[in-house]
């Protein structure tokens, strides 16, 4: 019975989350580039395609944790490294992401402004990856459960691992 009341409570979380996610990102978004969710961002990581994650966080964030093979870009400082752009080039997909979705937005919009096709928006960003349960790693390339939030208000919106702000 405990059991059952944990999985309705569970479900009924994420589904507010969910729930949230929509309100949030239809605040602080112009839909200027297509969503991907996590688990479309893990299928798409698994298809052997050639797809390029960019992390659109700030260095401190993604030195706590990032998805997978993720390509540190950056928002504040937006930059591009010949290896970022030599592997955009040759992309299947591009898959951007932050901490919610609003700043990897605007990486995006910026990316298909410079001519790259095929870019999408990490819905919910590493938050949303994480409490899906996908692994994210730290800079040691080990996986850890620490994700950066950003700030204290943007904690509530992780449901699974530890949040960690400055």
């Amino acid at each position: 019975m405990k059991r059952l009341l944990f999985l309705l409570l569970l479900i009924s979380s994420l589904a507010y989350s969910q729930q949230n996610w929509d309100a949030l990102l239809q605040k602080y978004n112009e839909d200027s580039v297509p969503y991907i969710t996590a688990t479309q961002t893990a299928t798409a990581l698994a298809s052997g395609k050639k797809v390029v994650v960019l992390d659109a966080r700030e260095a401190d964030e993604y030195r706590t944790s990032h998805l997978p093979n993720a390509i540190f870009v950056g928002y504040d400082d937006f930059e591009l490294s010949k290896e970022a752009k030599k592997s955009l080039k040759e992309a299947d997909q591009i898959i951007v992401y932050c901490t919610v979705g609003v700043r990897s937005e605007d990486i995006g919009a910026l990316l298909l402004q410079k001519g790259y096709t095929h870019v999408q928006n990490l819905k919910g960003g590493i938050l949303s990856w994480k409490n899906n349960e996908f692994e994210v790693y730290n800079m040691d390339r080990q996986p850890t459960e620490e994700v950066h939030v950003y700030g204290p208000s943007w904690g509530k919106y992780l449901i699974k691992g530890t949040a960690v702000h400055d």
